[in-house]
């Protein structure tokens, strides 16, 4: 795999970006009764999202894929994670030179260098209209973290001690997502394309505990596949040294987009869900 197959792959995977019902891979331990409708699974969802704390964490990633002949291959990557509530979001990496991923509450970026030198960037208002069809989406990657927003209009079904809500636009299966009845922590996300084939799968597990109240998943598994349902590629990410952010190091600068900075090339994100260079 060339260096900059092994960037996409890391920026497809890790980063969750995205364009039948297969329960999670890990059955509850304990198995509880769920709710009796959206709207009461939709009220608990939200008094979680509302106790999310300001966190950061050290990320180590194992991304996997298949080779042109069939062969398993492994990549490792390393890098930083800041999160605070309800959309900023900084991640750093450095496996194969610069890899800056940012969001703050109107606008994400997404730089690369020296392989690539170019820098994505464009509304949230944009990007979470082009979900389906968008490389990045800031959206995607803070619910990763487990924070999914639920509406009451939700489908809601019960099995083997999961909650398990789908979110369908225009008769057709957006979302799905998995939640364990007993500590009503989401286990696993479902992103299903036009088609309403299944497109990414990410696996929430270990959720940690921190001493303000921070919870967050400290394992996170993402799988992406093909247009026959086959899994072509994956990323584990597991999140170490996790801290809550207290307000006065919550680093305003860190979650502003920054200036061209001598990136070769320039995209923003347009009002036809493409990246047109400025």
């Amino acid at each position: 795999m060339t260096a900059n197959n092994s960037i996409i792959t890391f920026l497809a995977a890790a980063l969750v970006l995205v364009t039948g019902c297969q329960q999670p891979s890990v059955r509850p331990k304990q198995i509880c009764p769920g709710k009796a409708t959206a709207r009461q699974a939709a009220a608990v969802l939200g008094l979680e999202k509302q106790n999310v704390q300001p966190m950061r964490a050290s990320a180590d990633c194992v991304m996997s894929w298949r080779g042109e002949n069939g062969d398993k291959k492994d990549e490792r990557v390393s890098g930083k994670l800041a999160f605070v509530p309800p959309g900023k979001i900084f991640f750093k990496g450095d496996k194969f030179g610069e890899i800056r991923f940012g969001a703050n509450e109107t606008q994400f970026w997404l730089r690369v260098k020296p392989e690539l030198d170019s820098y994505w960037w464009g509304s949230k208002a944009l990007a979470d209209q082009c979900d389906q069809m968008l490389l990045v989406n800031p959206v995607n990657i803070t619910e990763a973290l487990g924070i999914v927003v639920v509406t009451p209009d939700w489908k809601l079904i019960y099995r083997d001690g999961y909650d398990i809500l789908s979110l369908y636009e225009d008769q057709k299966l957006k979302k799905r997502v998995y939640i364990n009845a007993c500590d009503y922590r989401i286990e696993q996300i479902e992103y299903f394309d036009g088609y309403g084939m299944k497109k990414v799968s990410v696996e929430l597990t270990d959720y940690w505990a921190g001493d303000d109240g921070l919870m967050v998943p400290s394992t996170i598994r993402v799988g992406s596949f093909d247009s026959l349902g086959t899994e072509e590629s994956s990323v584990q990410i597991k999140l170490k040294h996790i801290r809550p952010v207290p307000p006065e190091k919550q680093k305003k600068k860190l979650f502003q987009r920054p200036g061209r900075d001598g990136y070769e090339h320039l995209y923003r994100l347009d009002e036809n869900c493409g990246f047109i260079e400025e």
